[in-house]
């Protein structure tokens, strides 16, 4: 317990309740920056306060993770390490609070670093986690933007029982989110994943486009008035931008024509109801028909 309190720094402790959870680290799991910014946007807008974060020195190889050197107005140079932070909002009229943690995902002890998050999040009586990341992916960028959602719980909890994400099905090495998520089942607390897809072909620093999806699908889980004109405004000047910067380029105009028919083909294919879903509503219906064959039969005996 001492270790982990020497690596938190607090400014504050705030009090908070029925707190909804939202994470996103910088790295792998932030291609474009559209998770992070995502978040940096909720923590601007909300105008939500820094009250503690994380001292980096235990949890990263700075000769792969190195810190960054600039300039300051005055003259001087600032050196940046990577940042850990967490912020609150406090709800008004007993809505959900929110804890905002954005971080850059570590290179070392993982497990000490999950207890450090999952103890602030234990102190801020957090009801569910939702985690945000954003992956390099074969999607074209002239279609909607591909955001999916999955969850490891059956149960997101009150208030989000409309919320019905797939049960993840991938098998292979995992990123700091899934770390998490493990860490608060074991403590019976849900959890939910969001992940909104990059065009892999666009070397962009950053995806408006793809973070105004990312945080059209977060505000179902917020009550937090969030306001997206501007970005929307900003995610149509960059999806010109890009029309016109690849207007001349035959070659990835005929790659993206692909990608289309593909994109096309696999959400026509995650529309469609699963088998599970046919069934639940032939079992409804067959119920419902049972109950009007039982009414017109005690109408009848009555008559």
């Amino acid at each position: 317990m001492a270790r982990l309190l020497s690596a938190i720094q607090y400014t504050e402790h705030p009090i908070l309740s029925n707190t909804v959870f939202l994470a996103a680290w910088g790295g792998w799991p932030d291609a474009a920056e559209s998770a992070t910014r995502s978040l940096r946007e909720l923590v601007r807008q909300l105008s939500a306060t820094k009250f503690a974060s994380i001292d980096p020195e235990d949890y990263y190889d700075f000769g792969e993770q190195r810190p960054i050197v600039s300039s300051e107005p005055a003259g001087s140079r600032k050196i940046t390490w990577p940042k850990n932070e967490f912020y609150y909002w406090k709800a008004e009229d007993g809505g959900r609070d929110l804890l905002i943690f954005i971080g850059v995902e570590p290179n070392l002890k993982w497990r000490t670093y999950t207890d450090i998050v999952h103890k602030v999040a234990s102190e801020s009586d957090t009801k569910l986690l939702v985690t945000v990341g954003a992956l390099l992916d074969s999607v074209p960028h002239t279609r909607s933007p591909r955001v999916i959602g999955s969850s490891i719980s059956t149960d997101l909890g009150t208030g989000f029982e409309h919320i019905k994400y797939a049960v993840p099905n991938y098998d292979g090495p995992v990123g700091l989110t899934s770390v998490l998520m493990d860490r608060m089942t074991k403590d019976k607390i849900p959890s939910a994943s969001i992940w909104g897809h990059s065009p892999h072909y666009l070397q962009v620093a950053q995806n408006p486009t793809l973070t105004h999806a990312i945080l059209t699908e977060i505000q179902q889980f917020i009550s937090a008035p969030v306001d997206l004109t501007t970005l929307a405004k900003e995610s149509e000047e960059f999806d010109e931008n890009l029309v016109r910067a690849l207007a001349d380029q035959q070659e990835i105009e005929g790659y993206v024509k692909r990608l289309e028919e593909r994109y096309d083909s696999e959400e026509e294919y995650r529309q469609s109801p699963e088998p599970a879903a046919l069934v639940q509503e032939l079992e409804d219906f067959l119920r419902q028909q049972r109950g009007t064959d039982a009414t017109a039969d005690e109408r009848d005996n009555n008559d």
